[in-house]
């Protein structure tokens, strides 16, 4: 059994392989899919598992705690995969999967934006500055390399400040936006990566034809989008099994009759198979809730070991 390090899988990242991965995923079977959290909302233990219903069964292992980078220099999100073989069980690698999840979490974005966003769209505004921000900003880019400018706001702006800075030492022109609002009103996309119990996002700040990807949202108490977002917009998931499975953006307004199940028009499988069911037209707002799933990291996972493996044969 092989252990790929964070420096190994490293030199194999790149979004268009990653991105690319996971469409060809999604043009196949629906995996069977399970999920455990344990923990206080300070210190939480995720299980995420799945079954390709092929040649792949696999778990991530996750750790939430968000404290981590103010208390001890470390990320948020800390995570392992582990592969096993679906035909005899053996287990086959173990992937450090902290970095990964980033990779894999903008790629899932990413394949949504693709699928739904406005080829022509051109501004690119980025609603917190934690960890996994500049791989969506990444991400984002690389499906849709007609963005031209990107704009951040952090609820402290310092850390706007610094994102924006790192993104322009890595070559991506970015501005700092001190009114979320005031951006929000001039963005072809928005994407949100924050731990916000309330909602910070007011459907009333879109302007038609904007995309948004709702990604920081992961639980029940946590929920970056109000009312007015999702019935503004036509509703979009990743997965339908875990944007249903108690995640507040898609919950809440089902709980309080905004919305309803069938107001999902489709997950990214939908979408791989019948691309014609995603945008409709250059005018309306899609709405895409990036709520993860093992399948997920299963796919992003064989695509890099398949790739190291091929290099070095």
């Amino acid at each position: 059994m092989r252990f790929f390090d964070a420096e190994e899988l490293r030199q194999v990242f790149d979004f268009p392989t990653l991105i690319d991965a996971l469409e060809e995923g999604h043009s196949k079977a629906r995996p069977q899919l399970a999920d455990g959290l344990m923990g206080p909302a300070d210190s939480q233990y995720m299980v995420r598992s799945a079954h390709n219903g092929a040649n792949l069964i696999g778990s991530k292992l996750i750790t939430i705690f968000p404290q981590n980078p103010k208390r001890h220099d470390l990320p948020s999100v800390q995570a392992a995969i582990m592969l096993f073989d679906a035909d005899n069980g053996r287990p086959n690698a173990v992937l450090d999967a902290t970095e990964l999840t980033y990779w894999k979490t903008a790629a899932d974005s990413a394949l949504g934006s693709r699928l739904l966003s406005r080829p022509d769209a051109e501004t690119l505004v980025i609603a917190g500055a934690g960890g996994l921000a500049p791989w969506l900003v990444r991400g984002h880019l690389a499906a849709r390399p007609s963005i031209r400018r990107v704009m951040v706001w952090n609820r402290t702006p310092a850390r706007a400040e610094v994102l924006a800075n790192e993104l322009g030492q890595s070559g991506i022109a970015a501005e700092t936006a001190s009114s979320l609002e005031a951006a929000v009103g001039t963005a072809d996309i928005v994407t949100t990566a924050t731990m916000a119990r309330d909602p910070i996002l007011k459907g009333d700040w879109l302007k038609q034809g904007t995309h948004v990807d709702l990604v920081g949202g992961y639980s029940s108490d946590t929920r970056e989008a109000d009312d007015m977002v999702l019935k503004r917009g036509r509703l979009f998931v990743d997965c339908r099994e875990s944007a249903l499975d108690g995640v507040a953006d898609i919950a809440a307004p089902m709980d309080a009759g905004i919305i309803d199940e069938k107001d999902i028009l489709a997950d990214l499988f939908d979408l791989v198979g019948r691309k014609a069911i995603g945008r409709k037209s250059d005018d309306e707002i899609t709405v895409f809730k990036n709520a993860g799933g093992a399948h997920l990291d299963l796919m992003v996972a064989a695509a890099l070991v398949e790739k190291i493996e091929t290099h070095a044969t």
